[in-house]
């Protein structure tokens, strides 16, 4: 719901969510709490693609992924961008966990002689361990709550952080996003991050953890708003969206379509590999011959021609891998 709020620094007024907690006015681009207060550590990481790179970008990224048509870059058309700046909280959380656990380990014996490094029989039994992990984690709390979740995901470049400025912004007609997350808020959510992070590492060390003992100080805090084009583009009849880094050219995520070729012989193969399957499942069933293999073999190649059915069929989303 959209409520309207006043900018208690240049007195104007504009938009803003209900659940909004840090604003930025999109006049004068201070930003600045509900109450009135000015926050100051306020970033921004620079645009480095343009409209038209970011199109060119995704458009060559998304013609090299399986099965996109050979005509998409000359074929696609634009009918939608626009940049949305979102806002990020960044908390540095220096961490030291000391831990008592009990790790998994195993007496080996009586060594096949046919084949090293088999054995005929193996004890298990649990092992007392303990150590200590310290670390510097860098979390980044997306400071909407309702953000896309590969949009929350994408790497942000922060030592590139540079001062906001709103002039930036506009030269590409941006939209500034306002924070429905305060500062408070944030600093809790990074401390259980950093939390969770330190038991991943000791539970690759232990299998089960009895003692831990955890410091975790949340330092440095700030908030930087990063940009993101959102694209829309039509090949043939068919609409796909996209999201564009636009400080690194970095594919967020797309949808892109399948040419008739790949889409033919997906569901040709797929088709054909899972009527061989259940083929084969039948006749080791029938027969009663094979039964251990057949089962496996026809399973195997009617789940391999449901995938290709799938992917022959679907309107894949393509993404970057971090």
């Amino acid at each position: 719901m959209i409520k309207m709020a006043r900018c208690p620094f240049c007195d104007a007024d504009f938009e803003a969510g209900r659940g909004d907690v840090l604003l930025v006015c999109p006049y004068c681009g201070t930003a600045h709490t509900t109450d009135g207060a000015k926050f100051t550590d306020h970033y921004m990481i620079r645009v480095h693609f343009d409209q038209g790179e970011a199109q060119t970008t995704l458009l060559d990224w998304v013609s090299k992924q399986l099965g996109a048509p050979e005509d998409l870059p000359a074929k696609a058309r634009f009918l939608k961008y626009q940049q949305y700046w979102y806002p990020f909280w960044i908390s540095r959380v220096d961490s030291h966990s000391t831990y008592r656990g009990l790790g998994r380990d195993a007496n080996f014996y009586d060594e096949w002689p046919q084949r090293r490094g088999a054995y005929k029989r193996i004890d298990y039994f649990w092992k007392p361990e303990s150590g200590q992990f310290t670390r510097r984690h860098e979390i980044n709390i997306p400071g909407m709550k309702d953000l896309d979740d590969d949009v929350k995901r994408h790497p942000i470049p922060t030592r590139a952080k540079e001062f906001f400025s709103h002039a930036h912004a506009e030269e590409f007609d941006g939209k500034v996003m306002h924070s429905n997350i305060g500062e408070d808020e944030a600093k809790g959510l990074a401390k259980q991050m950093a939390y969770d992070r330190q038991t991943n590492l000791i539970m690759s060390e232990v299998d089960k953890i009895e003692e831990r003992d955890d410091t975790n100080t949340v330092g440095e805090t700030f908030l930087v708003h990063v940009p993101v084009w959102e694209l829309e583009y039509k090949y043939g009849n068919s609409k796909y969206k996209a999201s564009v880094a636009a400080s690194t050219g970095y594919v967020i995520e797309s949808k892109y379509p399948r040419s008739m070729a790949f889409r033919a012989a997906g569901l040709g193969f797929g088709l054909l590999l899972l009527l061989g399957g259940v083929g084969l499942l039948a006749v080791a069933l029938v027969l009663e011959m094979f039964i251990g293999a057949g089962l496996a073999g026809g399973s195997l190649m009617a789940l391999l021609g449901l995938i290709l059915m799938y992917k022959g069929a679907s309107r894949k989303e393509a993404k970057e891998q971090i």
